[in-house]
C-alpha cells in the first residue's frame, strides 16, 4: 500500500553552480563533491588536532604522564581561527541531511522513518566502539593498570563524542527545521541568531555557565540552516561582491567582539559551550565556501579525495582517539622515548607521530567500516516506505524515544558520572536499545501518515 502525504514534496533543486556532468555536480544520490571535500578536510583537521593535543611523557620512574598539548599557548590563539572547523562540519552536515530528507520524503517516507534510520546509522557504529573500548578498559582495570591512567584514557576517548551527542539531536530535527527553511529561511536564521545572543547575554549577566548549554542546540541548528541555504543555491545567485562583504563583515565583527567584547580570542575556548563568536566564525566560513565553490567544483582530484574520505567519515571520527591512545600505550610499553610536550624533541617527532596515526587508521578503518556497514544493513534489512504503527502517538513517541536513548547513551560516556563498568553497560545498553526500538517500529503495520506540519 502506498503512503500519501498531506502536502506535495518540493522537487530537489540543484545549485546553479553545479550542473550535471561537472565534477561539482550532485551525483545520482544527490551528493555534492565540494561538500564531500569540505567534510573530508574538516575531519582531517580534527583528527590531526586531537593527535597533536595528546600530550604524553615518560616520568623519571617509568610511568606515563598525560596532558593537553598546545593549550594555553599565545601562538595557538590565531591558529585556532583557522582550525576551528566545527561550524563547517555542521554546515556540510546540513547540506547532506536536507538532501537525504528530501530524497526520502519524495519516496513517501515520514519524518519518523527519517529520524529512526539516521539514528540507527549513527548508533550502530557507536555501539561497536563503546563495546570494544569498554571491554578493553574493564580488562585493563582488572589487570592492575593504574586507575588514574584508565580514567584518563576513558576521558580522552569520550571527549570528542560531544559532537555525536549534539549531531544526533540536530539531525533528528531536520524534518522540522527543513520545513521552516522552506517557508521562512531568513526569519529562521534570524530567530536562531537572536536566541544565541540572548543565551550569551543571560549567561554573562547572571554568571551562570550552565545557561550557555542552550547554545549547544541553537548554534548548531543555525549552522545547519546555513547548510540548508547552501543546498538550495540561493547564495549561489548572490553577486560575488555581496559574498565578499558578508565575509568581511563577519570577520570584522568577530575581531571586534573578541577584542572589546566578552568573548575569548581562542576559538577552541568559544566552543565549550558554543557562543556567538562561533556563529560569526561559521558565517565567515559560509561566505568563504560560497566564494570557493566554483573553483572546487572544477577539481576532479578534490572530488575523488572528498568522496573517498567522506564514505568512511563516521568510522574515522569514532576510532581516531582509540588509535591514538593505543599507539601511546604501545610506545610506552616498548620503552620508546616520549618527550615532554612543546620541547624541541617533541616538535621534531610530531610529523612521524602524525604519519604513524594515519598509517594505523589506513589499516584498521576499512575493516571497521565493513563491520559497521554490515551491522547497519542487518538492522535495516527490511526496507519500508515510512514507519507504521497502529497508534500515531506510539509512533511519534517511539521515534522520540529512539533519539533520546541514543543521546543519553553517548552522554553517559561524556560525563563519567558513574564508575566504568556500569557506564559501559548502560551506554551500550541504551544505544542498542535505541536501535532495537527503531527496529520494532519498523515492523509494525499501520495507517499512512504525513510529514510534520509547522505552522
Amino acid at each position: 500500500m502506498s503512503v500519501q502525504l498531506r502536502t506535495p514534496s518540493p522537487p530537489l533543486r540543484l545549485s546553479p553552480t553545479s550542473r550535471p556532468g561537472k565534477p561539482g555536480a550532485p551525483t545520482k544520490t544527490g551528493r555534492d563533491s565540494t561538500v564531500d571535500l569540505i567534510r573530508a578536510l574538516c575531519l582531517l583537521v580534527v583528527v590531526a588536532l586531537h593527535t597533536m593535543m595528546a600530550g604524553v611523557e615518560r616520568t623519571p620512574d617509568g610511568g606515563l604522564l598525560t596532558s593537553v598539548a598546545l593549550a594555553d599557548t599565545d601562538w595557538f590563539v590565531p591558529v585556532s581561527w583557522f582550525i576551528q572547523v566545527m561550524p563547517l562540519f555542521f554546515i556540510a552536515g546540513g547540506f547532506a541531511s536536507l538532501t537525504q530528507w528530501r530524497r526520502m520524503r519524495a519516496r513517501g517516507a515520514s519524518w519518523q522513518h527519517y529520524v529512526i534510520s539516521r539514528t540507527q546509522r549513527l548508533a550502530v557504529p557507536t555501539v561497536v566502539l563503546f563495546g570494544v573500548v569498554g571491554l578493553v578498559l574493564v580488562m585493563a582495570s582488572g589487570s592492575g593498570l593504574d586507575a588514574g591512567l584508565v580514567a584518563e584514557v576513558r576521558l580522552r576517548v569520550g571527549q570528542p563524542l560531544w559532537f555525536l551527542a549534539v549531531y544526533l539531536g540536530v539531525t533528528a530535527l531536520v524534518p522540522f527545521m527543513a520545513r521552516w527553511h522552506e517557508q521562512r529561511p531568513g526569519r529562521t536564521i534570524a530567530a536562531l541568531g537572536l536566541g544565541v545572543v540572548a543565551v550569551d547575554a543571560a549567561r554573562l549577566a547572571l554568571g551562570a555557565p550552565a545557561i550557555g548549554l542552550a547554545n549547544l542546540a541553537l548554534v548548531w541548528l543555525l549552522m545547519q540552516q546555513l547548510g540548508f541555504l547552501f543546498h538550495d543555491g540561493a547564495a549561489a545567485r548572490w553577486p560575488r561582491g555581496r559574498l565578499y562583504v558578508g565575509l568581511a563583515v563577519s570577520l570584522l565583527t568577530l575581531f571586534a567582539v573578541v577584542t572589546w567584547g566578552p568573548y575569548s580570542a581562542d576559538m577552541l575556548v568559544n566552543l565549550n559551550p558554543p557562543t556567538a563568536a562561533i556563529v560569526l566564525l561559521g558565517s565567515a566560513q559560509f561566505f568563504a565556501l560560497r566564494l570557493l565553490k566554483p573553483r572546487l567544483d572544477a577539481s576532479r582530484v578534490a572530488a575523488s579525495i572528498g568522496a573517498t574520505i567522506s564514505a568512511r567519515a563516521m568510522t574515522i571520527y569514532l576510532w581516531h582517539m582509540p588509535v591514538v591512545l593505543g599507539l601511546v600505550f604501545v610506545l610506552w610499553t616498548l620503552g620508546f622515548p616520549l618527550p615532554e610536550p612543546h620541547s624541541g624533541s617533541w616538535w621534531a617527532t610530531r610529523l612521524p607521530w602524525l604519519l604513524a596515526v594515519a598509517a594505523v587508521l589506513l589499516v584498521v578503518v576499512p575493516t571497521l567500516d565493513r563491520v559497521e556497514r554490515r551491522l547497519v544493513s542487518v538492522v535495516a534489512a527490511r526496507k519500508v516506505v515510512g514507519v507504521r504503527t497502529s497508534s500515531r502517538f506510539a509512533l511519534d513517541s517511539g521515534a522520540v524515544l529512539v533519539v533520546v536513548m541514543a543521546i543519553i547513551g553517548v552522554a553517559l560516556m561524556l560525563t563519567q558520572a558513574l564508575p566504568l563498568v556500569p557506564t559501559a553497560f548502560l551506554s551500550v545498553g541504551l544505544l542498542a536499545g535505541s536501535v532495537l526500538v527503531g527496529r520494532m517500529l519498523d515492523r509494525v503495520p499501520s495507517h499512512p501518515f504525513s510529514e510534520p506540519h509547522v505552522s
